[in-house]
């Protein structure tokens, strides 16, 4: 059964008991495994270890979008941002949310060759505009940016054409070609925003490109880490959106997965 927990009274300080006596939502997957915000972070546990509190049960089985949340909540590496949308738009209806459910996903190791195929067909689609979000497997720093990030990816880049991104990195806002990133270590999630139009992808891009040379804005990245070790998840304000809450912020769809 999939299902929506109600918590009754668990004691929590970062969710506290409404006027119902419930002070949180889970959700229960398929294989009975609860999926819920704790604190800061996603937590996970068993059905069975909730069984004996005073928790109720929504049945989801008959939902219009059942076999799409389910695959939301086991395909997805889910934060508290990802986790909220959810449950804002589990109940309705007519939703868009539920379309492309993978938003970010969770990566399973692949081969050289398929790694190699996944490249030449994410080159292929890649549009104007384009998000490219990234994660370098083999770097400590990278791997510890997608653990207090809550996701899948520590890095983000924007697809201006001819081969070309812009992102910022150590050096500062630079401009090169995507083929840096062209090697097994690297991990790429191909985005795509759905309300795109030519005027606004031309005056984006020609923003991004104003930006080339600028410096890179350590004290913005050392502030938001800073907070996300503390457990203070960031407000999504000017400089402190994270890689993986820009993509439910944004409303980007995936495209695909190198």
């Amino acid at each position: 059964m999939t299902a929506i927990v109600l918590f009754k009274g668990c004691p929590d300080p970062w969710h506290p008991v409404d006027s119902s006596g419930f002070n949180g939502t889970g959700y229960v997957t398929g294989t009975g495994v609860v999926i819920y915000p704790r604190r800061s972070r996603i937590a996970r546990t068993t059905i069975k270890a909730i069984t004996r509190k005073r928790h109720q049960l929504m049945d989801l089985s008959n939902c219009p979008h059942a076999a799409q949340i389910e695959a939301f909540f086991t395909g997805n590496s889910i934060n508290n941002t990802l986790y909220v949308a959810a449950m804002q738009e589990i109940g309705n209806p007519g939703s868009s949310f539920w379309v492309n459910p993978i938003k970010i996903p969770i990566l399973n190791p692949i081969s050289a060759e398929e790694h190699e195929a996944r490249w030449v067909e994410g080159i292929r689609a890649l549009e104007v505009g384009d998000g490219v979000f990234m994660v370098d497997t083999k770097s400590m720093v990278s791997c510890a940016i997608t653990y207090f990030d809550q996701g899948t990816w520590s890095h983000t880049a924007t697809y201006v054409g001819d081969g070309r991104i812009v992102e910022a990195i150590g050096s500062g806002v630079v401009e090169r070609s995507i083929e840096v990133y062209h090697s097994q270590r690297y991990r790429l999630g191909i985005y795509r925003l759905p309300d795109r139009t030519p005027d606004k992808l031309e005056a984006y891009i020609s923003a991004l490109r104003s930006k080339v040379s600028d410096r890179y804005s350590y004290r913005k990245v050392l502030l938001v880490g800073c907070r996300l070790a503390l457990g203070i998840w960031p407000s999504g304000a000017a400089g402190h959106t994270t890689p993986n809450m820009l993509i439910t912020r944004a409303r980007y769809d995936l495209v695909k997965i190198v």
